[in-house]
């Protein structure tokens, strides 16, 4: 059986890594049926943008929408686009990520082995270039030595399925998928939105969501597909505000979306410690006030949500 496919691409106000992340879509060696631009940017995607991407899409022989909405909300734009999708397959997009060639080929291919159905999801890790420098490596190392993320779900369905042979070493049990790189069936987008009140740069609703969707559906990584995420800085609230939204939307996850218990409180505490940790050290080895910024935004955002705990405490005594 022959699957189809549509790619959902999200974007606020960056016109030029939008172009780029379109051109790589339709220049696949296997197209999507279905290309569909969600806008929730300020100025939104002009009338000449909208026309050249549509133009490039008719001549590639693929079906291309444009929707706009507001307010700016990621997760509500997924949402959007996930509920216009005509395709079998769901591909998620962030507007500055570029596949590889081979990539939506790849992924069909994955899908269609997979005969039963069992696999709900399929993601990537779209690789930012700071990841390849040695900086970049040093940060990802320590980060696991903090736990970073280690609180996340014990339970992760996943691990249950027995794929078939063909996929057993393609794919990899994955409690999270990166926002920028997930695929999936279109049943399972159906039943599961991303959680909206994330609003605005919503930063962490892909852990959310794939955190409380990983629980009940099978959530895949694939190390094969290649994507490069070709970070852009339009867009993005200032390093102070990202430390605090950091925070509040990881209590949210760590309260909603993960299993309770003392095991998870302590693993979380020490996460919080070490990014504080890894940012100052960061500031003082690159000279770099940004990562200054967001660790003194985490621990505004700390200090906030003990002193709320605290007032309802005492009004419910």
């Amino acid at each position: 059986m022959t699957l189809s496919v549509s790619v959902i691409l999200t974007t606020h106000d960056r016109p030029e890594p939008l172009g780029r992340a379109v051109e790589a879509v339709l220049a696949q060696s296997r197209l999507p049926e279905e290309l569909i631009v969600v806008s929730d940017g300020r100025e939104g995607v002009s009338e000449i943008e909208e026309e050249r991407m549509a133009r490039q899409a008719r001549a590639a022989g693929v079906e291309f929408h444009c929707r706009r909405r507001e307010p700016p909300s990621l997760p509500a734009s997924r949402n959007c686009g996930m509920a216009a999708a005509t395709g079998d397959v769901l591909v998620l997009l962030d507007d500055d990520v570029v596949l590889s060639r081979e990539y939506l080929r790849r992924l069909v291919e994955l899908y269609e082995a997979d005969r039963a159905g069992a696999v709900a999801g399929i993601g990537s890790l779209p690789v930012k270039w700071v990841y390849r420098t040695r900086g970049g490596r040093l940060w990802t190392a320590l980060a696991a030595a903090f736990a970073v993320n280690r609180w996340a779900p014990r339970v992760v369905s996943a691990r249950y399925v027995r794929l078939p042979a063909g996929l057993r070493r393609r794919l990899r049990p994955a409690r999270r998928l990166a926002g920028g790189g997930i695929s999936l069936r279109r049943p399972v987008a159906a039943a599961n939105r991303f959680e909206e009140a994330f609003t605005g740069y919503a930063l962490g609703e892909d852990t959310e969501f794939c955190y409380r969707v990983g629980r009940k559906h099978p959530l895949f990584l694939a190390p094969e597909l290649q994507a490069s995420h070709e970070v852009a800085p339009a867009g993005r609230p200032d390093m102070r505000d990202r430390g605090r939204m950091y925070l509040a939307n990881m209590l949210h996850i760590a309260r909603n979306s993960v299993e309770p218990g003392v095991g998870t409180v302590m693993l979380f505490a020490y996460h919080l410690i070490g990014m504080v940790l890894l940012s100052v050290g960061s500031s003082v080895l690159t000279l770099r006030r940004a990562y200054l910024d967001f660790a003194a935004g985490l621990i505004a955002q700390l200090l906030r949500s003990i002193r709320s705990g605290m007032r309802s405490m005492l009004c419910a005594s």
